[in-house]
């Protein structure tokens, strides 16, 4: 019998025909019933700068502003300049009727940033007039929420955006020591600290321009940089799901310090290392990912 007439023997047998179809039906319930790939988004560990980013809205001051007041009782004359108007120093800028003329005089050069009050009428003293100041010598005054306010020290470099024009380098100067509260826009209360930045202001930017800065607090080079988007808690600890032959795994990792996109790590995972991004609850131990 040669092997011809063997295969014809064995196909022709009963028992074969009916295990072989077991066997290729098992096949095709295990191959349709598997798990399918999960698709997620992935990233990766790199090596790079870190840097510990503060950002906020803050609002451009003129450093020394001047608010003129009247130190009589009497009837103020129409004052004739204008908002955005040149005054130099000791130049008349309002007057008094009291017993005499009284000249209000311009303290220092600069612009008036405002006038108070314009027409001609009764005055109290102590009302305001107007302020005048250097718009050429600005500062930025931003809000900091506290807890993010201990992550910054004077000297710390700043970027502007947000005015309307090229970003412009600055440098915190001044944390103020005491906190306030504020009312966020969606009711919450916060306390906030209010942060100077001197910066040397393009001539388009003025008195009261919104911009948005954003603080290096802290910065740290040849760092292994993970993907913050990565992380999320496994009891006390962080952990990712890192991508290995297809499937993920999760990894306990030591993280120094977190700042929007990217975060310090120190220990569990390598530069190059393929992580999972927005990890969620479908994903688990072992699951096959795409």
């Amino acid at each position: 019998m040669d092997w011809k007439e063997s295969a014809i023997t064995i196909y022709k047998n009963r028992i074969f025909r009916i295990g072989a179809g077991i066997l290729l039906a098992v096949l095709f319930f295990w191959w349709f019933l598997k798990p399918k790939p999960i698709t997620v988004e992935t990233g990766f560990v790199a090596k790079g700068t870190y840097e510990q980013i503060v950002e906020e809205d803050g609002v451009t001051r003129v450093k020394d502003r001047f608010t003129l007041y009247s130190p009589v009782n009497g009837v103020l004359q129409r004052v004739h300049k204008h908002v955005g108007e040149p005054v130099q120093k000791g130049e008349t800028v309002a007057i008094i009727n009291w017993d005499y003329d009284r000249k209000i005089q311009a303290p220092v050069s600069g612009t008036v940033l405002t006038i108070h009050r314009e027409s001609a009428g009764p005055i109290s003293i102590g009302a305001p007039i107007l302020d005048i100041g250097d718009t050429s010598r600005l500062e930025i005054a931003c809000e900091l929420l506290t807890q993010d306010s201990v992550e910054v020290r004077p000297g710390n470099p700043v970027i502007i955006e947000g005015w309307g024009g090229d970003p412009i380098s600055g440098k915190v100067r001044l944390i103020e020591p005491a906190a306030f509260t504020k009312v966020s826009s969606l009711g919450v209360e916060e306390q906030r600290v209010r942060v100077i930045i001197d910066f040397d202001p393009p001539s388009q930017i003025g008195d009261s321009f919104q911009v948005k800065t954003k603080i290096t607090a802290f910065q740290k080079e040849n760092s292994l940089l993970l993907p913050t988007a990565a992380l999320f808690r496994d009891q006390k600890d962080w952990a990712v799901y890192r991508v290995q032959k297809g499937k993920a795994k999760k990894t306990i990792v030591k993280i120094e310090a977190k700042s929007g996109k990217w975060s310090l790590l120190t220990e569990g995972l390598q530069d190059g290392d393929e992580v999972v991004l927005y990890p969620t609850e479908e994903i688990k131990e072992g699951a096959r990912v795409k």
